[in-house]
């Protein structure tokens, strides 16, 4: 992946982050999403060059994410319907992100192994991003603990609403804007010393 194509992937991915709800059972579901939608896209695409559908293989890829997307969606109204309701329209943002990074952006010429070694350990990546930040947001934010359950998400209190309430401004849109910031500001800074560390050739 191309770094243009992880910039606009990192913004993409907060994006989700920001308007997902603060809970780590929402940051599970998401993350396993975008994962799916990666690995089973590239497969997907994969496919068409075999079958040389190259032309008419960024339509055919959008309507399989988007199809993949409303799919993941009836599993979960089904499965964990309290969960469904909480991301909403959330679950339709990692299909964005998927196709405008990699299949759109993602070079042409690169074999399944290729796409998959490149791509891959930046969804993973990224998905862990989205369950640190839910987990920051779900035990500052709420005080609990929330995980996949059927029918209603299990959640473990650890504070008591008094205790916490000076952290319920994470739980909010605005305060995950603010967190998002400050941790992509310490990636930035991190990797900035990085390139000069390589530049320096320590």
């Amino acid at each position: 992946m191309t770094r243009k194509a992880v910039s606009i992937y990192m913004a993409a991915t907060c994006a989700i982050v920001i308007v997902s709800p603060g809970r780590l059972v929402c940051g599970i579901a998401v993350a396993f999403e975008l994962i799916c939608i990666m690995l089973l896209g590239i497969l997907f695409k994969t496919l068409l060059k075999k079958m040389n559908l190259e032309k008419i293989g960024q339509v055919s890829i959008l309507c399989f994410v988007i199809f993949f997307a409303i799919l993941y969606k009836q599993i979960l109204i089904q499965a964990m319907p309290v969960l469904a309701l909480q991301l909403s329209f959330v679950i339709f943002l990692p299909p964005i992100s998927t196709f405008t990074t990699v299949f759109l952006l993602e070079e042409q010429e690169m074999t399944l192994k290729e796409s998959l070694c490149k791509n891959m350990p930046v969804a993973f990546g990224f998905s862990v991003y989205i369950l640190v930040v839910s987990l920051l947001r779900d035990v500052i934010g709420f005080g609990t603990i929330t995980l996949p359950a059927a029918g209603k998400p299990f959640e473990a209190v650890l504070f008591s609403a008094d205790k916490i309430s000076f952290g319920t401004f994470l739980a909010t849109i605005p305060g995950s804007l603010v967190l998002n910031a400050l941790l992509l500001s310490l990636y930035l800074c991190i990797e900035k010393k990085f390139q000069i560390v390589k530049r320096a050739g320590v």
